[in-house]
């Protein structure tokens, strides 16, 4: 199993902090947020990494290196100014030779969940009945127990929270990455990668891995990083 880490953004939403430092180097509860995602990922055997840099890419790099010894492949986007990651997942195709879990760079979990999705049989992804789908964030519209739309603006009564936390078989991850190539081919760099995994999902199936009270938040506005801090201030990240 091969773990693929995004963290080629800009993290506009939190600037000033990430004029200087990327977002998934923010410290939040004394720890930087891939600190975290690398920590459990090596705790359950994951041993060889993808990780998607962008802004601030030297930091991400020499972090990583001078914390862990884990066999890591670092992929550059030199367009992450103007590109979305789709353009980012795109760029790692080659590179994708087992099953993966795939988590952006800007999410703090609680390491519970991680662990059911390496053990989870099937693709998957995190979905909560019981947290409040923001604006913002991903939905997933669930049909028959299978994940048949994800994205921001998703909505309807079987719409539920979805967080960018996912396992994918090696070859259901590759058929999405085709799918994004013929999106990167038609100039489609801008938006979502879910896009194109939607246009695919009658042909490989996504289970939702449902949770509901665990820390699973994604750090994209000074909100969002106040109320990490919240909630890491009362309780262990376990």
């Amino acid at each position: 199993m091969k773990a693929l880490i995004l963290a080629a953004g800009k993290g506009q939403r939190l600037r000033p902090i990430t004029n200087k430092i990327p977002k998934a180097l923010i410290r939040v509860g004394g720890k930087e947020i891939i600190g975290y995602q690398l920590d459990y990922l090596v705790e359950y055997g994951v041993e060889n990494f993808i990780i998607a840099v962008g802004a601030l890419k030297e930091k991400i790099i020499e972090y990583v290196k001078s914390n862990y010894s884990v066999n890591v492949k670092f992929i550059y986007n030199p367009l992450y100014g103007k590109t979305n990651y789709i353009y980012t997942l795109w760029l790692t195709k080659e590179y994708v030779d087992d099953d993966v879990i795939l988590i952006h760079g800007d999410l703090i979990f609680n390491k519970i969940l991680l662990e059911r999705l390496i053990y989870f049989d099937k693709n998957g992804v995190l979905v909560s009945k019981k947290a409040k789908a923001l604006e913002k964030d991903f939905k997933a519209f669930i049909s028959d127990e299978r994940v048949i739309k994800i994205g921001v603006n998703v909505r309807g009564k079987n719409a539920h929270a979805c967080m960018p936390m996912y396992k994918f078989k090696k070859e259901d991850f590759l058929l999405w990455l085709d799918k994004i190539e013929e999106f990167i081919r038609q100039g489609k760099t801008d938006v979502y990668a879910e896009d194109a995994l939607n246009e695919i999902t009658n042909k490989l199936e996504i289970y939702p891995l449902y949770f509901e009270d665990e820390l699973c938040l994604e750090i994209d506005t000074k909100e969002d990083l106040e109320k990490a801090e919240k909630i890491l201030s009362k309780i262990t990240v376990k």
